[in-house]
């Protein structure tokens, strides 16, 4: 079934055909999300909101950009009129960051059994924290343009602006982001004292990572290529793999839908 077909069986109420556009996109949306607000629970709030909005404008879908371009708009237009995050309120510069990654260096690095997997979680926790310096038209543009690695022309059109601004915007953010790292990231240029494993305890301690429930660290994909990532701004955030939300948005989604009223019939979520 092509993608035209499959949204037209949606339309007519076919449940598996929702199931298979919601498993086509979900994961999508979740990694916008995450690398957007940060937060794991914030960005599967985030996702399930945009499912909803996705499924109640289904019908407006006209085919004249691909779907899932359409999809990353109504997805971007979301993100980025929500209400400031705690973390996005805290590191509101690239200086204040930088402070903060100072201050928590401790002398002794983790050395528990699970140290590699709490150091994958502080690194990518860490370099998606940075993200939260950027303002949120930069913000999108280097995780749609470096991240997501998608053409200006495509990003340009989610966010509802010129390719040449676009690109604009992601030289911008490329900019900024590759100066914090080469100034303050150990991994990015290891003159840098700054060392993930000497930040492990610290962040337990302050509740920004959490041992039995990691944001970060259960992924679909790894992609892992070290020599990549220690020379290369778009490899370490290529480094953190394809993230997978760990939630059942169809189960939830009917409740949702009946306790919003906003759609009244549906029968075909069941």
């Amino acid at each position: 079934m092509d993608e035209r077909e499959l949204i037209k069986s949606c339309l007519d109420g076919n449940k598996k055909s929702l199931e298979l556009l919601i498993e086509s996109i979900q994961d999508l949306i979740y990694n916008l999300s995450i690398r957007f607000l940060w937060n794991k629970m914030d960005a599967q709030d985030a996702t399930q909101e945009i499912l909803i909005k996705i499924l109640t404008n289904l019908s407006k879908y006209d085919g004249r950009s691909k779907f899932t371009t359409w999809v990353y708009r109504l997805a971007t237009n979301y993100l980025i009129n929500l209400k400031k995050s705690t973390l996005e309120k805290t590191f509101t510069t690239f200086d204040v960051f930088a402070s903060d990654l100072k201050s928590n260096i401790e002398p002794k690095s983790y050395e528990l059994p699970d140290k590699d997997l709490m150091e994958r979680e502080m690194k990518t926790g860490c370099t998606l924290a940075m993200l939260q310096c950027l303002n949120r038209e930069l913000r999108i543009a280097f995780i749609l343009g470096s991240i997501l690695k998608l053409k200006s022309k495509e990003a340009a059109n989610i966010v509802n602006i010129s390719p040449e601004n676009f690109r604009k915007r992601l030289q911008k953010s490329r900019s900024l982001i590759g100066t914090f790292l080469s100034n303050n990231c150990g991994v990015y240029n290891p003159n840098n004292s700054c060392r993930c494993s000497h930040k492990i305890n610290g962040a337990i301690s302050s509740g920004r990572i959490v041992r039995n429930s990691p944001n970060f660290t259960k992924t679909v994909e790894v992609y892992n290529n070290e020599m990549e990532e220690l020379t290369s701004m778009e490899g370490i955030y290529r480094n953190h793999g394809t993230f997978r939300s760990g939630s059942k948005f169809l189960g939830e989604l009917k409740g949702i839908l009946d306790r919003k009223g906003i759609i009244n019939d549906t029968s075909f979520l069941n």
